[in-house]
């Protein structure tokens, strides 16, 4: 019998279809949902999708989108702009515009021409954020008259701007009847920091799912086999087509043959595979199918006949035999590639001369007006057809305009790209200046500014370097001196050397009252704080001050304030609430850059004085405009490092590890990466894993050693090494990186964290003269905050260790670090201060003080340290679990009282062999009692095993 082939029975996901179903019953009583589908080429992304939009018939509002492959960068907004025309086509603009209102139409304008007029765009800021807001309203408005599905795929295709949309929407929008489908290639997480970041930040986001679809197996090819053929497929047939496709749905589809037979000569490429079907097909079929693969993977029917330049009826028949063949599949109002590999088979198989022809094509069909599909970006899709044509001129001229456009909308990465393609057809344009009315110098300056904004430093550069060479040096002062002002910006974030003198270079440059050096005043003060270089950052943050007067600019009197509280900072002057004003203000103003930076100095200035509910509180909004205003990659990580510390801070173990994952997610530059790398090792920290903190410290290690900062690292350096030695058991090694800490706390400004670990592992190695030193500099030692005063209190605590801990002592500590909220600092130090009661006979006060750490450990997710604490009790015959003391001793930490024994031993130094004759037990019996011990202690060595029990004293020592 022959059947219409292509079109088989939906196979296997029925796990994935009930969580969806799940999902949609939550979004039907009032909850957001997201679901990330993600599967291979071919793996059935779509086809799951329509299967569930099926079975929704009714019940929802779907609407869908696909983002289109470009191979230089994709169309920007494209999936948003199809989704926004599907909705007009089933309710029709004025009711769409009803939802939005009249202003809010004009901004829809911007995607879909039949909104009417665009509004005006005076300020890029502003007008991304409205777009966004519109974006938001709308699906809010939506949503309240029926749950709404909104279904975006592909989005390894996506630009940068979609991707920012998603995450916006995805955070803005809760507690509506709304559930988000967005489809992916894992495979291709990897190619652009967009993806990444998108697939990060959405799985992380409340309320999302992520599905991995595996290939089908035998039983679900079977299945699909027979909806193919129309009857039950034999075993022999299923075996091979099983064995042959690997239960890729795509691949079993395009195994079948029209007539329901099997496919003999079955390529080894899968280009040519997939080309099978399309070389059978007739040749105007054919013919017509190249002229698609060029216009994307989906092309609507009226573009298509002024394309093709056929009459409706003759275009429909020359299409009829690709969509019989699941070559294409129709929509309302046009056609798409059944599948991507499939169209990206067809683009590749075409030779140069048809390309050349089809994008003339495209180009000429475009000139004459915006069509839907195309409408925001349709100057990008002009300079890529006018540049496949070889037009050199045309493509120069739309390349130009769709920067500038894109340049308005935060979409940094896209107008880059743009930029590129202008600079590449620049050589092929006898009066290129006269075209777009700026010379090759400026498109290089726009380039590189582009670049720094995009986080994309290596490029940045060396359009700087391109610029600076062609660049006047006697007669174009500002031009040389905002080219060093992006070089300087991104050597500092990819920590190369020579960030100071780019801007000394520049400020003599710069001419006298222009913004340009309030560019460079604001630039360099920011860039001395962060070097601690504070009377000089002083200096040029009061001319900054001054110019920002006369200049009369709100943008510059706001930074010159953030300059001025960062120094205030520094001193130990924290002026919150003035702090608070100046981000209302920036925000009133509407001034994206300054907001953001002065919403990561708030954020700090919270940390630093023990706000870490406020930070938890604010963070994740501050993070999330630096995603509106296209800086996620460039500051995302600076401002989440403050949200992911504070949580830690907070026993929010959880959420910290979220926010670090978010910010590694970023890839940002090397600046961004330490506050990446420093996170996971105080998450590694809390958890006492020796290694994740050697991996961390490594990382760290590996990034360049810029001067920008130098202290900083080496510090934290410091820090992690001795922590990762000593939960190891390395002690030798953790005394002489102690006495490492103590030479360099003498050299330059204390670094608390490392003064405070410094100090315990000098008590804990019995380096009494170290500890000692210690003591003193941090007694004289000024405290800029309350943190600090906490830390300061614990180091003096430690020092009273080494004769016999101060009860009193570890107590005020233990309640400092309560006031903080710092849940695992409190529990350590009340493990100390329960030590210190019991050694006084205060036995009920020390159980307390032991039971109450234990909690806020385990609670935390420190369970290292709970342990520990457990074991301290245990040793002083203290019942946790019941509150009772006193009864037989038992052996600590879950050990067996053999293995206890073999502890002490162990302790001892003594080998496998001495332990075995000292016990009276074979060699191998020893060696067992040592692994049983190093799983329950949950270290990696016998070194680690003995400096836990020394440090715990849980055996007497030598």
């Amino acid at each position: 019998m022959s059947t219409s082939l292509r079109r088989s029975r939906f196979s296997g996901r029925a796990v994935e279809l009930d969580s969806m179903e799940s999902a949609f019953r939550d979004v039907s009583g009032g909850r957001q949902r997201s679901f990330l589908v993600g599967a291979e080429a071919g793996g059935g992304k779509t086809r799951l999708v329509e299967e569930f939009a099926n079975r929704l018939s009714g019940r929802a509002l779907i609407l869908k989108g696909g983002c289109i492959e470009q191979r230089e960068s994709a169309l920007p907004y494209a999936p948003v702009t199809a989704v926004l025309h599907e909705l007009v086509q089933l309710r029709g603009a004025p009711a769409v515009k009803s939802f939005v209102g009249a202003e809010g139409a004009r901004e829809l304008a911007w995607l879909l021409p039949e909104f009417g007029e665009n509004s005006e765009r005076f300020d890029a800021g502003i007008a991304r954020a409205r777009l966004f807001e519109v974006l938001r309203k709308l699906f809010e408005e939506l949503a309240r008259e029926m749950p709404l599905v909104v279904v975006i795929e592909d989005i390894h295709w996506a630009d940068q701007a979609t991707c920012d949309l998603l995450r916006f929407l995805a955070t803005r929008l809760k507690k509506i009847r709304l559930m988000l489908i967005v489809t992916y290639r894992p495979e291709e997480t990897s190619a652009t920091n967009a993806l990444r970041t998108t697939i990060a930040d959405l799985s992380l986001s409340e309320g999302a799912e992520a599905l991995t679809l595996p290939r089908l197996r035998r039983a679900e090819v079977a299945v699909q086999l027979e909806g193919l053929l129309g009857r039950p497929p034999t075993p022999a047939l299923i075996n091979e087509v099983h064995a042959r496709c690997c239960g890729i749905p795509l691949f079993t589809e395009a195994l079948i043959d029209a007539g329901g037979g099997l496919r003999r000569d079955f390529p080894g490429s899968l280009n040519d595979y997939l080309l099978r079907a399309v070389r059978d097909m007739p040749a105007s079929t054919a013919k017509l199918l190249k002229v698609m693969a060029l216009g994307g993977p989906h092309i609507t029917h009226a573009l298509l006949r002024s394309v093709a330049n056929k009459a409706d009826l003759e275009l429909a028949e020359w299409l009829r035999p690709a969509i019989l063949a699941g070559i294409l599949v129709p929509d309302r109002d046009g056609y798409a590639f059944r599948h991507a590999l499939i169209h990206e088979a067809v683009r590749g198989d075409l030779i140069a001369g048809e390309k050349v022809a089809i994008h003339r094509a495209y180009a000429d069909v475009l000139e004459r007006g915006p069509v839907p599909s195309y409408r925001v970006w349709h100057s990008v899709a002009l300079a890529r057809h006018w540049y496949g044509a070889g037009q050199a001129e045309n493509c120069l001229r739309w390349a130009w305009q769709s920067a500038t456009e894109a340049a308005a909308t935060f979409a940094y990465a896209d107008q880059m790209e743009m930029l590129k393609l202008v600079l590449a057809v620049w050589p092929e344009v006898d009066d290129a200046i006269a075209v777009i009315g700026a010379d090759h110098c400026k498109v290089l300056e726009l380039a590189a500014d582009a670049a720094c904004w995009a986080a994309e430093a290596e490029q940045g550069l060396a359009f700087v370097e391109r610029a600076l060479a062609e660049v006047d040096l006697d007669r174009d002062n500002e031009q040389l001196a905002a080219l060093l002002l992006q070089r300087a910006v991104m050597r500092q974030h990819a920590l190369i050397p020579g960030e100071i003198a780019d801007l000394e270079r520049a400020l003599n440059h710069a001419p006298d009252s222009t913004r340009l050096r309030a560019d460079g005043l604001g630039q360099f003060s920011r860039a001395l704080i962060l070097r601690g270089e504070f009377d000089r950052a002083r200096r040029l943050g009061d001319e900054l001050k001054d110019l920002s007067e006369r200049l009369d600019d709100e943008e510059y009197r706001i930074e010159a304030l953030i300059v001025a509280e960062s120094l205030e900072m520094a001193s130990g002057s924290y002026h919150i609430d003035s702090l608070w004003s100046i981000v209302d203000r920036a925000r009133q103003a509407s001034i994206g850059r300054v907001e953001v930076l002065a919403g990561a100095v708030l954020l700090r200035a919270l940390l630093e004085t023990g706000k870490y509910p406020q930070v938890a509180e604010i963070g994740p909004a501050i993070f999330a405009r630096t995603v509106e205003f296209g800086q996620a990659r460039y500051i995302g990580a600076i401002i989440g490092s403050p949200l992911c510390r504070a949580l830690l801070a907070l026993g929010r173990v959880s959420e910290a590890i979220e926010t670090c994952e978010r910010m590694a997610a970023l890839d940002p530059l090397p600046l961004g990466l330490v506050h990446v790398f420093e996170c996971q090792a105080e998450i590694a920290l809390v958890f006492g894993n020796s290694d994740r903190i050697a991996v961390a410290a490594r990382s760290l290690r590996s990034l360049p050693p810029g001067p920008q900062i130098a202290s900083r690292m080496a510090a934290n350096l410091l820090r992690f090494d001795i922590e990762s030695r000593a939960l190891a058991g390395d002690m030798d090694q953790s005394a002489i990186l102690v006495r490492s800490a103590l030479n360099h706390e003498k050299q330059g400004r204390v670094s608390w964290p490392l003064l405070a670990t410094a100090m315990r592992v000098a008590v804990d190695t019995n380096q009494k003269d170290v500890a000692g030193q210690f003591a003193d500099l941090a007694a004289r030692s000024p405290c800029r905050n309350v943190v600090e005063e906490a830390e300061r209190l614990g180091i003096l605590a430690e020092m009273s260790r080494s004769s016999g801990s101060d009860l009193d002592a570890w107590e005020e500590v233990a309640q400092s670090w309560a006031d903080l909220s710092q849940p695992f600092r409190q529990a350590y130090a009340l493990m100390q201060a329960g030590g210190a009661a019991v050694n006084a006979g205060q036995r009920a006060k020390g159980a307390g003080h032991f039971r109450r750490g234990a909690d806020l450990a385990h609670s935390t997710g420190a369970s290292l340290l709970g342990n520990q604490i457990e074991t301290l009790a245990e040793k002083a015959r203290i019942d946790l679990r019941d509150g009772k003391e006193g009864g037989t001793p038992k052996a600590p930490l879950g050990l067996t009282d053999r293995e206890f024994e073999v502890l002490r031993l162990l302790a001892a130094g003594q080998s496998n062999r001495e332990i075995a004759v000292n016990l009276f037990i074979s060699s191998k019996t020893a060696s067992v009692h040592v692994s049983n011990i190093l799983s329950k202690l949950s270290v990696p060595s016998r070194g680690a095993a003995a400096a836990m029990a020394h440090r715990l004293r849980i055996v007497d020592p030598a």
